[in-house]
């Protein structure tokens, strides 16, 4: 497949050689799939793919996956396809497919996979690119061909194919010197924002003729990621959700910020360049320096921070679990539902949250006729909800 942001990786190769991570938390670890390669593979073994495409290939039943944002957490997302399974259920049966049944691990997997697609960038414009590198700067120092008066290479001895994860870990290790020059060329640091970035990249990609293999460098694993954000000394200022110092910002508080396609959490790092550096190098570790594959881990574990739910409200579930109706079927401690006696308490008491997501999933059509002949209609979940729900469905509970 060809990719699309006509990088030196495609599309599909992206997915197939990155890995997730694991964050753990408030009593409980919510285990990410270990490749994405699962999640696609599973996409079309349990017959996803027939109903819905992913850019563009797949079935037209139900929306393109790969054209709308899914930027929400593990359970909200999970919410979402919750909210939507009546109409799911109806176009199964129009086409008469069978509903896939799911475990934790494949509904995490698949999850996973459709989260990861607003990481890959679109083509940048290099047009607009040309423009920036004049406008931030950059050809002060960098001239169009041979070098630059300190020796700072041209756009000519860039390396070809030159992919986002390259420029950002060159750009940083070679940061304090480019900050040191730019303040004695009076230069202020220059800010990127939207897909300014991009259309920089794409630009310096049309005249770079250095080699071509040094600029393949691979997405990175997440789980990897939260090691090298450790070794590198960023938890030093950096906080997630509290975990850290408390110095600089809490990434975990503002990791909405990070669900933005590679590049453009390039910017965001670059942009808070000039701050990062002049603290880090007061610091007794100095500047780190980053690998080409550790920048790639660390860029991944920054984009994967929004998909870690928060905690869940045990006090918050017990209200919905009244107010969506769960109660009228379903008994807890031993006390009868309305209806049935459908015990949970035993059941799902200490399981992982997404454990309890697939079953559910799984007896979806039992629900749906139960409330159906009750004349109940389908709850919905907003933001947030689930978790609660789930976080009161699994918590040790005192017997009556």
């Amino acid at each position: 497949m060809k990719s699309r942001n006509h990088q030196s990786y495609s599309f599909m190769t992206l997915i197939l050689i990155s890995t997730l991570f694991l964050i753990t938390r408030s009593g409980f670890a919510q285990i990410l799939p270990e490749s994405p390669t699962k999640g696609a593979r599973l996409f079309v073994t349990k017959g996803c793919v027939k109903c819905h495409a992913l850019k563009g290939e797949g079935g037209k039943v139900g929306p393109d996956l790969g054209k709308i944002d899914l930027g929400e957490t593990q359970l909200n997302l999970a919410a979402k396809i919750w909210n939507h399974i009546p109409s799911m259920v109806l176009s199964m049966e129009r086409i008469r497919m069978a509903k896939p049944t799911l475990n934790g691990q494949e509904f995490s997997e698949i999850s996973a996979y459709l989260y990861f697609f607003k990481f890959f960038d679109e083509p940048g414009n290099a047009l607009r690119g040309r423009a920036l590198f004049s406008e931030k700067g950059c050809l002060q120092c960098h001239p169009f061909t041979g070098k630059g008066k300190q020796g700072e290479p041209g756009l000519d001895l860039f390396p070809q194919n030159l992919s986002p994860i390259f420029l950002s870990q060159v750009i940083w290790n070679h940061g304090p010197e480019m900050l040191f020059r730019m303040s004695r060329l009076g230069i202020k640091w220059p800010k990127f924002n939207g897909t300014e970035m991009m259309d920089l990249l794409e630009f310096i990609k049309t005249n770079a003729k250095g080699t071509a293999e040094t600029a393949f460098i691979t997405p990175g694993s997440p789980k990897e990621g939260k090691r090298i954000f450790t070794a590198k000394g960023c938890f030093q200022c950096h906080s997630i959700r509290g975990e850290g110092a408390k110095g600089g910002d809490d990434l975990g508080k503002k990791a909405k910020r990070f669900y933005k396609s590679l590049t453009q959490i390039a910017s965001i790092l670059w942009n808070k360049g000039e701050v990062v550096l002049t603290e880090m190098a007061k610091t007794p570790a100095g500047i780190p320096k980053f690998a080409p594959k550790e920048m790639a881990d660390l860029l991944s574990f920054l984009y994967f921070l929004h998909f870690i739910d928060e905690p869940g409200n045990p006090i918050q579930g017990k209200r919905l679990f009244s107010e969506k109706g769960c109660i009228k079927c379903h008994q807890l401690n031993g006390k009868p539902g309305e209806w049935m006696s459908i015990e949970l308490s035993s059941k799902y008491q200490g399981k992982e949250p997404i454990e309890i997501v697939a079953n559910i999933w799984n007896h979806s059509i039992e629900i749906q006729r139960a409330a159906r002949e009750r004349g109940l209609q389908w709850p919905q979940f907003k933001q947030g909800e689930m978790v609660d729900l789930l976080e009161f469905i699994r918590i040790p509970k005192k017997k009556p």
